[in-house]
């Protein structure tokens, strides 16, 4: 009855948002009481027969479009083969990138742009599957406390360089060593990494070198997603030897990817050519990519109209509807969620929310739906919790105490506030000065409704990454994406105490210990209920106020030809891309 009720709801909802959450719920109940086991899905095909023409495949029946479909006369000639070249692409990223090092990756923009030049030795693929990259293999032994890998034969850096076991030990070491690096705990795991964090130690004491490639890694403890772990653009490869990335290959910007460093002009552009000595045959399909950086939306959507730009993303609402419209884009648009999620961060530590009932009453009051579908319409999904849908832990459930307030709970919240206006510290991601730049306009009214005044502190991406590092902060507005495709990335990666991005604002130590346990649970079963238990904390205590997960898109222009989505980064396979000639 329970799920006959919820399928006659969705049948007379409207609203897709609305009719989607239903379904997953109609989907949580079935799993979670056992009821079917779903296996797969089908994969249509057909083969025809060198003389059809027209032919297309759709989801539904019928599953030909049999009245479209004609025969030639005879069988035409092979078409001439495409040159190997596949244009140059011109890709603007609205951010921006001070150093091209992955051991330092801290944002969105790195994530997008630098797994063309570094890759690791696992890797996300699409449909946030993690598969063997510069690893051929990987084998779980002793219970878990010990990795084998083995290395793809033949792989070459960029400058020609074979790729061994000892780059990877070099590359682990470096990264556990850097200072400058607030993701290195990504390798805490690893038995002896701690006193390399520490500065006490050299060495990696759980790496073992079986062979040139071939090697072991031992851990402290079992961790059931390790891999996906080192899957991280932190961990990727670089040869042994390197310090500071330059700003070419031939300067040590060296890597395995697809492409390789032309000439980098720190936070303005970044030119890279083909990798002759690619190790994926086939890729990549175009020449060469020009990033240009700092790009914004006006500009983007003018120079991506004049045909400029291969690719337009981050448009402000209206000009991305505009360009859904146009039958010249329609085709070469495509969107997917990512594993990424926007929210309000209280530093809990300072006077001004500092007290749970304050926190609370903004909490009720803040109708994030309503909110986030007035500001940015289809680009976002409202957030019912951290974690985004996807990953373990995720409910299409709010927890009680972020329930939406009642008008008596609204007037309760009033009273709680300051009859002074209080003007308070906040660091604001940047993405809120351009395409989300609508959201925060709502978000001011409802602070200086509330008693509150935001003061930004910072206007770019890196005094945004270092700013967080200070105690003089109030409230964060701020984005996570994740760096792997596991919920540890958002409960560690954002509120562990001492590591997390938001930790030395809102985390907690009931948060640290759930956390923990998540990282050494095997059962997904238990770790979803560990974190449902974060999700609960967070709501309890109204540390911090989901706000939504991002719609992430993009748009080519009609002679690019491979363009693809993933849930993570980078959300283009940039290898993938050609232009047709």
């Amino acid at each position: 009855p329970e799920t006959d009720r919820i399928l006659e709801e969705a049948r007379r909802e409207g609203r897709a948002g609305a009719r989607e959450a239903l379904y997953r719920s109609f989907e949580n109940l079935m799993l979670e009481s056992a009821v079917l086991l779903p296996l797969f899905h089908d994969v249509d095909y057909r083969i025809a027969a060198p003389t059809v023409r027209g032919i297309a495949l759709r989801s539904t029946a019928p599953f030909i479009n049999y009245t479209e479909v004609g025969k030639a006369a005879e069988t035409a000639a092979p078409a001439p083969a495409r040159a190997a070249g596949g244009g140059v692409l011109t890709v603007p990223i609205a951010g921006v990138i001070r150093n091209l090092d992955p051991a330092g990756s801290e944002t969105v923009e790195q994530g997008e742009v630098l797994p063309n030049v570094f890759e690791g030795l696992l890797r996300e693929i699409e449909g946030a599957q993690v598969v063997p990259w510069l690893a051929s293999a990987v084998n779980v032994e002793n219970d878990g406390l010990r990795y084998r890998f083995r290395l793809r034969p033949g792989i070459r850096f960029h400058d020609g360089r074979r790729l061994t076991a000892r780059d990877v030990r070099y590359s682990f070491e470096r990264l556990l060593a850097s200072q400058e690096s607030d993701r290195r705990w990504t390798m805490a795991p690893i038995r002896g990494a701690k006193a390399l964090l520490n500065g006490e130690a050299t060495a990696l004491d759980g790496f073992h070198i079986v062979s040139p490639t071939e090697f072991t890694i031992e851990l402290e403890r079992p961790i059931s997603f390790f891999p996906v772990l080192i899957s991280d653009l932190v961990a990727a490869i670089v040869p042994e030897g390197t310090t500071h990335p330059g700003n070419s290959w031939r300067e040590g910007a060296v890597g395995t990817g697809p492409f390789r460093v032309v000439a980098y002009e720190p936070g303005q552009r970044l030119e890279l050519e083909r990798n002759p000595h690619y190790w994926r045959e086939g890729y990549p399909k175009s020449e060469g990519i020009v990033f240009r950086f700092g790009v914004q939306p006006e500009e983007m959507r003018t120079e991506f109209l004049a045909g400029r730009f291969s690719v337009a993303s981050d448009l402000v609402p209206r000009d991305a509807d505009a360009l859904r419209q146009d039958r010249r884009y329609a085709t070469g648009y495509k969107e997917s969620p990512r594993l990424s999620t926007y929210f309000i961060a209280f530093n809990i530590h300072r006077a001004a929310f500092g007290d749970v009932e304050v926190r609370r009453g903004i909490q009720r009051v803040i109708d994030v739906p309503v909110l986030v579908r007035k500001a940015l319409g289809r680009l976002a999904i409202p957030a019912n919790g951290l974690i985004p849908p996807g990953l373990l832990g995720y409910s299409t459930e709010r927890p009680k105490e972020a329930a939406r307030a009642t008008p008596a709970e609204k007037v309760s919240s009033d009273k709680t506030m300051s009859r002074e206006t209080v003007e308070v510290a906040a660091l604001v991601h940047p993405s809120f000065t351009g395409e989300d730049a609508a959201l925060i306009d709502e978000l001011n009214q409802i602070f200086r409704e509330m008693g509150f005044i935001l003061r930004p502190m910072n206007r770019t991406m890196p005094e945004y990454v270092e700013m967080r590092k200070t105690r003089e902060i109030d409230v964060v507005i701020g984005r996570w994406a994740s760096d792997y495709p596991d919920a540890d990335t958002f409960v560690h990666g954002v509120l562990q105490s001492h590591e997390g991005f938001v930790g030395l604002f809102c985390g907690a130590p009931e948060i640290d210990a759930h956390g923990a346990r998540g990282r050494a649970e095997v059962d997904p079963r238990v770790r979803h209920s560990i974190y449902r238990k974060v999700e609960e904390i967070i709501a309890r205590d109204a540390l911090m106020i989901p706000l939504f997960h991002e719609q992430v898109y993009r748009f080519v222009q009609p002679d690019v030809e491979g363009l693809s989505l993933g849930f993570s980064l980078p959300t283009v396979a940039y290898e993938k891309l050609s232009v047709r000639r």
